[in-house]
């Protein structure tokens, strides 16, 4: 058997000393699985995956492996999306969507003709020269979208990409994401605070308490693939399984409180 994408073992991890961000946390996520995490803000979602990003030094008990090697800056085999598109307002469309590989010393010709490509299938074709500030809120995702999948990684990290989308917008930004991933066989680790989008996207949810952060429960979610957004918001078990996440996250505050 292949080693996991990502495996953490027994990690904690604080900043000063004294107040643990993360505790106890282990993990795995198999290659090619798509897991998100939930949880409260600050009970260290977003500080996991800048651990396996290798942005944040981990100096503290416990291990963590990422495409079984320690975490480090600037591998090739890791793509990571922020909540924000972070486009570059004097870039366009194509040049955004070409900057990761760019970044990565890709030639020029062949980072334009994969970030061509990628933007057609988010749907921009015919707006590679757009500057950002001629394309809406959802345009900007997917050409954000567009750059992540055009760095080719084996493993997305994905921090609230649609976080700040509408409701429209955001449903068929999530059915993009799962045909690209099903298209491109990467594996994803996602953060959101919306149950709705982990159920909808995921193979599993991990649910995180307060901080210090803890994992509290790892929720298979069995719904069939290829999925559709709209057609499982009429899937009893959908529903179901999110209730099952608000009761763990609910149960996660109590305990915190308590």
């Amino acid at each position: 058997m292949s080693a996991p994408a990502i495996a953490v073992d027994g990690l904690q991890l604080s900043f000063d000393g004294t107040n643990d961000v993360l505790a106890d946390i282990s993990l795995q996520v198999a290659e090619g699985e798509f897991v998100s995490l939930v949880g409260p803000s600050g009970c260290g979602k977003t500080t996991l995956l800048n651990l396996c990003a290798g942005l944040v030094a981990h100096t503290g008990a416990g291990s963590i492996r990422v495409v079984d090697q320690a975490p480090r800056e600037g591998r090739p085999e890791v793509a990571y999306q922020l909540a924000r598109d972070c486009l570059l307002p004097w870039r366009t469309a194509l040049d955004n969507a070409a900057f990761g590989l760019q970044v990565r010393g890709v030639p020029t010709d062949k980072s334009r003709e994969r970030a061509r490509a990628m933007l057609a299938e988010v749907g921009l074709a015919g707006y590679e020269q757009s500057l950002p500030k001629a394309l809406s809120h959802g345009m900007r995702q997917r050409t954000a979208l567009a750059r992540t999948f055009s760095m080719d990684a084996t493993l997305l990290l994905m921090d609230e990409p649609f976080g700040a989308l509408d409701a429209q917008t955001k449903l068929q930004l999530e059915d993009l994401l799962l045909r690209l991933c099903e298209q491109h066989r990467h594996t994803v680790l996602f953060v959101t605070h919306d149950l709705a989008e982990a159920v909808a996207v995921s193979d599993r949810v991990i649910v995180m308490s307060s901080r210090p952060g803890r994992i509290v429960a790892d929720v298979p979610i069995d719904l069939p693939r290829p999925r559709s957004i709209r057609e499982l918001q009429k899937d009893p078990h959908f529903h179901e399984l999110y209730a099952q996440l608000w009761a763990h996250l609910e149960s996660g505050w109590v305990k915190h409180e308590g």
